[in-house]
């Protein structure tokens, strides 16, 4: 569980950000009101703190030093303060230092929440520093890696692809314009044949005054522009909004593609980027398989148990699927109690022996219940055709799947 450490001298202050965390993230918090007390928490939890939120205007801390305390122990700081004439104070204080809210009501609270998603968020998030210049490559890496992004750095266009082409999970690009080899309007171009401007946010950063210098990159496809000169603030800004505004997108394209119980892909994906993988294959020669997966005596456990233990058993499937499936391979959700394994350039013998794995796992695993223990099998069919539709592998599979059930089921049967 993500902790959040909250030190603040104003009770109410504190307990209101504290429950406003827990309601909407679920985070722990940890809450002190004087440097004594916020250096006991940090040696009771070892320092181990997601994101720290500090008051400025502590008894025992008139001058901050709150911060460089606490920024020993490498925490992301949010500054909490009562006045806007803060900025230049605290920006260079510490790298730690990402952000500081002006306690003003309700909205600031809300804000230093945004903040605290956001740079938790950030742990995970990519981002690709595209510039000629050394010096503001090393300036800029330092300043987004305050806001705990991963950075990855290219010196031009041509060197900017292909770490994209490395590194598929970068979701924002900051691109300088002029550059050797290719300069930036030449690599926005190339990226929008690839990626959408819901799939990767190209922000362009430019020293070039020229007017119509914004409005040309943005026609081509960038989603921003900030004239270089700018502050910390301002580049934060922008990094959380495109940020923010990526996921939106993904978490959009998610509720469409994902089945809402085991949150495994529907087979409206399969359909979609799985052609697309049934294309690639045909085209390349390479290997493609398609299993199907079917609880045995579905009926019987709704029948017996209701359907909220029918839905426990669901997924229970998508965990343990998980578990022994997650390289080349695509899970989805049918429907019901049916589930869907396409494999990609996998060895026929690799993937029965995974299949194989999974049956028995299913077979001796136990899902404790409570009063009642739950135990099930699972009948398998698969198909190692690539036939002349993606359509006649998944019937193919639906017949061995069959084969399996009339078999007396707990069996994998496959066709090649």
């Amino acid at each position: 569980m993500k902790r959040i450490l909250i030190i603040e001298d104003s009770k109410s202050v504190a307990s209101s950000l504290s429950l406003m965390i827990k309601e909407q993230f679920g985070y722990k918090t940890v809450l002190g009101s004087s440097v004594k007390e916020c250096a006991k928490i940090l040696l009771e939890y070892k320092g181990k703190f997601d994101v720290a939120l500090l008051d400025l205007g502590l008894p025992d801390s008139e001058n901050g030093e709150i911060v460089d305390f606490v920024a020993k122990f490498n925490i992301p700081i949010i500054i909490l303060t009562g006045s806007t004439l803060v900025e230049d104070e605290i920006k260079n204080r510490s790298k730690n230092i990402v952000d500081y809210v002006v306690k003003d009501g309700m909205y600031s609270f809300k804000y230093a929440l945004s903040v605290i998603n956001r740079v938790i968020k950030n742990e995970k998030a990519k981002v690709l520093l595209v510039d000629d210049s050394n010096t503001f490559l090393e300036t800029t890496k330092s300043l987004i890696e305050k806001y705990r992004l991963n950075v990855f750095t290219a010196t031009n266009g041509l060197e900017a692809l292909e770490i994209l082409e490395e590194n598929r999970d970068i979701k924002l690009l900051l691109t300088d314009y002029l550059m050797p080899y290719m300069n930036g309007l030449d690599l926005v171009r190339h990226i929008r044949k690839k990626y959408n401007k819901d799939e990767l946010s190209i922000i362009v950063t430019s020293a070039v005054k020229d007017k119509n210098t914004a409005s040309k990159f943005l026609k081509y496809g960038a989603n921003d522009f900030l004239y270089k000169g700018f502050t910390q603030e301002e580049l934060f800004v922008r990094l959380g909004a495109n940020l923010e505004l990526i996921e939106l997108f993904d978490e959009l394209r998610n509720r469409a593609n994902k089945d809402f119980l085991t949150n495994m892909y529907n087979r409206r994906y399969l359909f979609s980027k799985g052609l697309t993988l049934y294309e690639k294959a045909k085209e390349k020669k390479e290997k493609l398989a398609i299993a199907l997966l079917d609880i045995d005596k579905f009926k019987y456990i709704n029948d017996t148990y209701g359907h909220d233990i029918g839905d426990i058993a669901i997924k229970e499937v998508s965990k343990i699927l998980n578990q022994f499936l997650y390289n080349n391979e695509m899970l989805v959700r049918l429907g019901g109690e049916e589930f869907c394994i396409l494999f990609h350039k996998t060895d026929e013998e690799e993937i029965l022996s995974k299949l194989e794995l999974i049956k028995d796992e299913f077979e001796n695993h136990t899902i404790d219940l409570g009063i009642h223990k739950l135990t099930f099998t699972v009948s398998i069919g698969c198909s190692f055709t690539l036939c002349n539709s993606l359509d006649e592998m998944l019937q193919n599979a639906d017949k061995e799947l069959y084969k399996a059930k009339d078999a007396g089921r707990n069996q994998i049967r496959y066709r090649k």
